[in-house]
């Protein structure tokens, strides 16, 4: 079972003022909407590591770029929807596999 984002990381990550930066705003939106990094990593089909370093300000490849926007607007709409926040990890696993089967490769 993966473990929340502590508390620590959401404090760092709402005193950093870094909104243009892409993965900033989607560790923001993922941390709102509880979707685990362990799912957002099966998502982009990268490891856990690499969505922590997107979260922390990391690069993200310039290919990589307009699937983030994607998604991005994906749980933008699904918020509004209020399908998220999700409640748990398993109900957060069940949204990333329907995401997985119904999005283009």
């Amino acid at each position: 079972m993966p473990k929340s984002y502590s508390p620590e990381f959401v404090g760092a990550l709402n005193k950093v003022d870094m909104r243009d930066n892409l993965g900033i705003v989607m560790a923001r939106m993922c941390i709102k909407a509880n979707l685990p990094a362990s799912m957002v990593a099966k998502v982009f089909g990268v490891s856990r590591m690499t969505i922590h370093t997107w979260f922390r300000g990391g690069s993200i490849r310039t290919g990589r770029v307009e699937t983030v926007h994607a998604f991005l607007r994906i749980i933008e709409a699904d918020t509004a929807k209020g399908i998220l926040p999700l409640a748990d990890f398993k109900s957060a696993r069940a949204y990333i596999r329907d995401l997985i089967k119904t999005e283009p490769a």
